[in-house]
């Protein structure tokens, strides 16, 4: 475009306002993990008399560099809040809706006054408009711009960082600056290889690890939006969804698939799931971690493990949202072709999967930290480690991570006393197998998060740490007499019962003690002595009348 062109849509810019030519195009943003349209983004169009449209990338200069932008952001932002009405007279309330600031716009002092009182006309509120900002405005006048984005995030709009890799990117802006999103440019996608996507992965776990949301634009096909979910990339755009609409196209697509649009009322769910690091070492400590600490935080070492699942739970079913790759073959592994088979196991309320996952899922949603639960079924030996993420009215969300592993030959036994009994999964919170001769320790199940005390680097300092740790101190002395396995054998002989049992008040994870009953059973085995420890809670009322029975009876114990 020549000069005299330029020159020509300067002089046409307020004509075609007024005549309703320059219009905003909205652009759906979907949420990966559920594929609805969490929100849209405002592009200006300009259309000729005759209907032809004006590409943007030719009207958009002559804007800037007439100093005519400032003006067309304000109409663009306009029509984006008219838009937001229109929802709200329909009853269909929309909660994010993305316009552009230029560089220019900084310029006027009187920005941020102007943009609150556009709001205000149609009674929007802050949060509701998202305003997209790119690196480059930050490497100007600086201390101006800090000024009026300061003056934005404390009126609480949300402040989007667009184009974060187009070129000018500056990890100094995210350390000087508080974003709520990163917008990736879509020329991460361009060439979706092996190294740009372990790039683009491991920038969107950093922006997790600063507690930034994520957005990806330029998503052109299938095989881009399937790596965007494994990346945990929470939100995509592109024309592989929809390429800008009207206004009228766009209420036309959502009377078509009411279902389409997410709920303003789920947003915040979501955005708190949105928070999980699909990429870290361990995501689940990880998030715990970051939500309980904040940004100061422990970084968590380790092998990077993909084996992860999201499962929303509601009182009579848990349903996947989505699991990894990795996750979906520990399951193949287990005996279950898909998620949707585990589902069905799980639909079957008397089933051992229902009984375990339930307890484990109860105590994460009670506990808010990471709870594990180890136990063997059909020759496989599971670790199942779960944290409560987000809830919301009748529903909540868990973070899985699944590990399955061959069983070590001594403890092949056990794993067929396991499998056996499915009582034994709600019954016991703590199994564990001696093997006194070799002085060697294995837990093999676990309702609680403890920590493996069997793999310390001696048999006796095990049994020490472990006591000192979950049993009561008044109760520890006489724990490890009854764990002395010099006099073991001898003592459950003596036994008319083929056990030995004692009752003792422990911690096993949790904050306070308990009454628990510990039992040892001697197992048949050929060339050693083998013992197992089951450890079981004991409930409600009979509680309280063991600790009465022991103050008033000492000599009880």
């Amino acid at each position: 475009m020549n000069g005299k062109e330029k020159e020509n849509l300067t002089e046409r810019f307020h004509e075609a306002v007024r005549d309703g030519r320059i219009r905003a195009f909205f652009q759906p943003i979907i949420r990966s993990l559920t594929q609805q349209m969490m929100g849209v983004e405002a592009l200006a169009r300009w259309f000729e008399p005759d209907g032809s449209i004006i590409p943007p990338n030719e009207f958009i200069p002559s804007m800037e560099q007439s100093g005519l932008i400032f003006e067309l952001d304000q109409e663009i932002l306009r029509q984006t809040c008219a838009l937001y009405d229109d929802f709200r007279q329909r009853g269909t309330p929309l909660a994010c809706l993305s316009v552009n600031l230029s560089r220019h716009d900084f310029v006027h002092k009187d920005l941020f006054d102007r943009v609150c009182a556009v709001l205000e006309q149609y009674s929007v509120p802050h949060k509701a408009i998202k305003l997209e900002i790119t690196e480059s405005l930050m490497l100007e006048d600086t201390e101006a711009f800090e000024r009026t984005f300061e003056r934005f995030r404390e009126a609480g709009f949300f402040v989007w960082l667009d184009d974060f890799g187009s070129g000018y990117s500056s990890l100094n802006v995210l350390q000087n600056y508080r974003f709520d999103v990163i917008k990736f440019d879509m020329l991460f996608l361009r060439k979706l290889s092996v190294r740009g996507q372990e790039m683009l992965a491991s920038l969107i776990g950093m922006a997790k690890t600063l507690g930034i949301h994520t957005l990806t634009e330029g998503v052109e096909t299938e095989e881009q939006r399937q790596f965007l979910v494994a990346a945990g990339c929470e939100a995509q755009q592109g024309y592989f969804y929809s390429r800008p609409l009207s206004k009228e196209a766009l209420l036309d697509q959502l009377d078509g698939k009411p279902d389409f649009l997410e709920k303003p009322e789920d947003e915040e769910y979501w955005d708190e799931i949105g928070r999980l690091n699909f990429v870290n070492p361990n995501p689940l400590n990880e998030f715990s971690a970051r939500r309980k600490n904040g940004l100061n935080r422990e970084y968590f070492a380790g092998a990077y493990d993909s084996s992860i699942a999201l499962v929303e739970c509601s009182e009579k079913e848990f349903r996947y949202i989505y699991a990894t790759d990795g996750y979906k073959e520990r399951l193949r592994e287990l005996g279950f072709s898909s998620v949707e088979g585990l589902e069905n196991a799980l639909s079957n309320q008397r089933s051992h999967q229902f009984q375990v996952i339930r307890k484990l899922v109860l105590d994460a949603l009670q506990r808010g930290t990471v709870q594990t639960v180890e136990y063997a079924h059909d020759e496989i030996y599971y670790r199942l480690s779960a944290l409560f993420v987000a809830r919301k009215e009748g529903r909540a969300m868990i973070v899985m991570n699944l590990n399955t592993f061959d069983s070590d030959r001594e403890v092949q036994l056990a794993k067929e006393m396991l499998n056996e009994s499915t009582a034994l999964f709600t019954t016991y919170e703590l199994v564990v197998m001696f093997y006194p001769e070799r002085r060697k320790a294995k837990r093999i199940y676990t309702a609680n998060n403890m920590p493996e005390y069997d793999r310390e680097a001696s048999f006796d300092l095990s049994l020490s740490k472990f006591c000192e740790a979950e049993v009561d101190p008044v109760d520890q002395e006489r724990y490890l007499r009854f764990l002395d396995f010099d006099t073991m054998g001898e003592r459950i002989r003596e036994s008319s019962k083929l056990f030995i049992q004692g009752i003792y008040r422990m911690r096993l994870g949790r904050e306070e003690s308990n009454w628990y009953t510990a039992r040892v059973t001697e197992i048949p085995s050929k060339g050693e002595k083998v013992f197992i420890l089951t450890i079981q809670n004991v409930q409600g009322k009979l509680n309280r009348m063991i600790d009465i029975a022991v103050q008033e009876h000492p000599e009880f114990l």
